[in-house]
């Protein structure tokens, strides 16, 4: 037996002078001895029990080297303690706690070959633990989460030499990254190493590089098994984020939803200790890489988290306008408009709620809606513009992905409500009812402009892009009934009011229209206007134009807003909105022939949309005589002084009285008008065109028109639970060689039934 001649071997025997013989005896050897550190790694794993005892007397052995100053010895056993690990990994929990120890120990010593190599250890020590230990031990509990608060540390290390800056802070990112995809991590004191690690990491993630510029992304994987300085490369500054960000992306990426939640409030907390709301880019870009990483069912938990910070303070206090919530909103806002990154889960009609509620209550604070950004250096105005932009832009964001059949119509139909179309107050929420009104009409334009396929630039918020829209059928589109309720709008009194309802409108009819190209010579009449819904809203919009443009106050802005309105429904509703709108043009003509309108200039104008309708049907329609026609009829008015454009947008809202007004003496003739169209908007089966003329010659609200209105055909609607998913059930039909056998098999018909029973029946009594 082997004497031990020092006072730290009394209480050691095998196993201390195995460990001893592993440390190099000769002038210049490096590294543990091979063969001894085998014998001692075979030792130790054929009796577990001795590792103990192993732990203990190098956790002594380090210390007193450290104290002498043997940096060799330390480096040893540095490699001996890796050795070990890999070795009796299956049995790590019976010395966690004396590697833990040496770890902390060596970092306490600064030197940085040392702190490396022991970054080194510990990440082979962390691929390994299970954690199991971590919790029921307390004073392994403490020493662990010391040892993780000295590399946290060392992930921001400051010092006047920039290489060893570097190099301490590329240490700390290596055994935070360590840290994180060890399963002790999501141990029992899971939350105690998350707020160590988390702070850490965004620390260097905002805090690294100036706050206004964006993560850069896609730099590759970094591998922390194999250290850069031992190979004596040199650190880069961009592998520190490098490092950040992707031990930040595991993090989440491993994540279950209560422990999302956990790191989203860190990430909120320090956002708001550190002060580092505003600019919102790098804060933005960390979200980004939150929503890249986390599992896609818990993609949601950034809206829930990000509203809830949103709510938590009052927003109609003129405060509740900084930066801090100025950059949660461009958070939001670049959440929802992500590119392929569905939110599974998400609450599309509380979302909505949610930004419609807030966004109403900030607008009080500054009495409108900040639709442009001023110039000047007013920090005040950019959060406003920011905080309305950004949820502005939020609605298109939800709406561009679907998630569940009919999603669009039900957002429309929120919106739509909101715009209170039979009210009679001035105030709603705080505000006048006109300002209101285009709070919900700007919202409902981001909602329709979501349906086509891209969006221009100048659309898109200061901090994110809208991703494309997805390839909707055209039953998800949103239908024209949906507007049905707001269209007493387009007789409201206020000016504002009536020609921006129809601007959405007509927006949301271009859009939805199946026919995006003018139809060709070879045109055949597609017939569009056969749900119920659509034939109400056409029947609906054609009584409230009457009322409206008999109204006194009609203007200028009212006439293109009509008429743009006319020629919206012939292109999404084709030929049988044309066909509706006919008599409803000739009715507008008669009210200005017996002077229903007064005042001579608005007369010119509403004349002038029937004309000017007409010119539109004749050049979609290719009808060139009909074109040739209106033209010259144009013509005619303009020497007269009759004539007032109406196709494009005014000026000015009042109409430009003429110094020597003229009663209209040239009007459309019917006879030649339906003569001409009736070729083009015939159907087949209509082979001499008389049900078409009929329609066309049916006069507005009379008996024949209503008629015609009945007799419209109306497609049933589509049952919604043929395209809902169901459990196959293979006891619902017969195997596929015995359904082919039942499917050749005879039927019985009732008339042959007493016959079959006849030929197969035979009384017992006859046997």
């Amino acid at each position: 037996m082997v004497s031990c001649v020092t006072p730290l071997c009394t209480r050691y025997v095998k196993h201390a002078q195995l460990i001893k013989n592993c440390y190099p005896t000769k002038e210049g050897e490096k590294g543990p001895r091979s063969s001894e550190l085998s014998y001692l790694t075979f030792y130790a794993s054929s009796r577990p029990a001795k590792l103990t005892k192993v732990g203990n007397y190098l956790e002594k052995k380090v210390e007193r080297d450290i104290a002498k100053g043997r940096k060799q010895n330390n480096q040893v056993s540095l490699d001996i303690v890796k050795a070990l690990i890999q070795s009796c990994h299956r049995d790590l929990n019976l010395f966690s706690k004396w590697v833990v120890k040496i770890l902390n120990k060596i970092l306490d010593t600064r030197d940085i070959e040392l702190v490396d190599l022991a970054c080194e250890t510990f990440v082979i020590f962390c691929n390994y633990h299970d954690g199991s230990t971590l919790g029921i031990d307390p004073s392994l509990t403490n020493d662990f989460e010391s040892l993780l608060r000295k590399f946290a540390d060392f992930c921001n290390y400051t010092n006047a030499d920039a290489d060893l800056t570097l190099k301490m802070q590329y240490i700390g990112h290596r055994a935070m990254q360590a840290a994180v995809t060890s399963n002790a991590f999501h141990g029992p004191n899971f939350k105690s190493q998350l707020d160590i690690v988390l702070p850490a990491l965004l620390k260097s993630l905002i805090t690294s590089g100036t706050a206004n510029r964006r993560l850069e992304k896609d730099k590759g994987s970094i591998d922390i098994r194999q250290s850069i300085i031992s190979r004596g490369e040199n650190v880069e500054n961009t592998a520190i984020e490098a490092l950040a960000s992707q031990t930040t992306g595991i993090l989440f990426s491993k994540s279950n939803g209560a422990a999302v939640r956990m790191a989203l409030v860190l990430v909120f907390r320090f956002a708001e200790t550190t002060d580092q709301w505003w600019p919102p880019d790098r804060i933005v870009s960390i979200m980004e890489l939150v929503l890249d990483s986390v599992q896609a069912q818990y993609r949601y938990l950034l809206i829930s988290e990000v509203l809830q910070q949103l709510e938590s303070s009052n927003p109609t206090d003129p405060s509740y306008l900084n930066g801090k919530h100025a950059s949660l909103v461009s958070v939001l806002d670049t959440v929802l408009n992500a590119v392929n990154t569905p939110l599974l889960g998400v609450s599309v009609l509380e979302v909505l709620n949610s930004l419609f509620t807030l966004l109403i209550k900030t607008i009080p604070v500054t009495t409108t809606l900040r639709e442009t950004l001023p110039g000047g250096p007013n920090q005040q105005v950019i959060y406003e513009y920011a905080i309305h932009q950004g949820i502005v832009h939020c609605f298109g964001g939800l709406a561009s992905q679907q998630y569940y059949q009919n999603q669009l119509n039900d957002m429309t139909n929120y919106l739509v409500a909101k715009l209170r179309a039979s009210t009679t107050l001035d105030r709603v929420d705080g505000l006048p009812i006109g300002t209101y009104r285009h709070v919900v009409l700007v919202c409902l334009d981001q909602i329709v402009q979501a349906q086509k396929p891209q969006t221009p630039a100048s659309q898109k918020s200061i901090s994110s892009s809208r991703r494309q829209s997805s390839d909707m059928p055209l039953d998800d589109k949103i239908s024209a009934g949906s507007w049905t309720p707001a269209i007493a709008l387009l007789t409201d009194k206020d000016p504002e009011t009536r020609t921006g309802f129809a601007q959405s409108l007509v927006q949301c009819l271009e859009v939805t229209s199946p026919l995006h190209e003018e139809p060709t010579l070879c045109y055949r009449p597609t017939h569009l206007l056969v749900n119920h819904t659509d034939i109400v809203f056409v029947n609906t919009i054609s009584h409230a134009i009457v009322e409206w443009v008999q109204r006194s106050d009609f203007d200028a802005g009212d006439a293109h807003a009509l008429y743009i309105i006319l020629c919206a429904l012939t292109r999404r509703f084709g030929v049988d909105g044309t066909v509706k709108t006919v008599p409803l043009i000739f009715k507008l003509q008669d009210i200005v022939q017996q002077g229903v309108v007064k005042g001579v200039t608005r007369q010119y104008a509403l004349a002038s949309v029937t004309v000017a309708w007409f010119t539109m049907i004749g050049r979609y329609y290719h009808v060139d005589n009909l074109t040739e026609l209106t033209e010259h009829i144009e013509q005619e008015r303009e020497r007269s002084n009759q004539w007032y454009e109406v196709s494009a947008a005014p000026d000015h809202r009042q109409f430009v009285e003429h110094s020597h007004p003229t009663p209209i003496n040239v009007f459309l003739d019917r006879h030649v008008i339906v003569e001409l169209l009736s070729k083009p908007l015939r159907d087949e089966s209509d082979t001499h065109g008389l049900e078409l003329e009929s329609k066309l010659y049916a006069e507005w609200g009379s008996e024949a028109f209503l008629s015609h209105e009945q007799s419209i055909r109306i497609r049933a609607s589509t049952d919604f639970n043929e395209h809902k998913p169901r459990l196959a059930n293979p006891w619902s039909s017969p195997e596929p060689a015995k359904r082919e056998s039942l499917e050749k098999k005879d039927s019985i018909k009732v008339e042959t039934l007493k016959e079959a029973l006849g030929n197969h029946y035979i009384p017992k009594v006859l046997l």
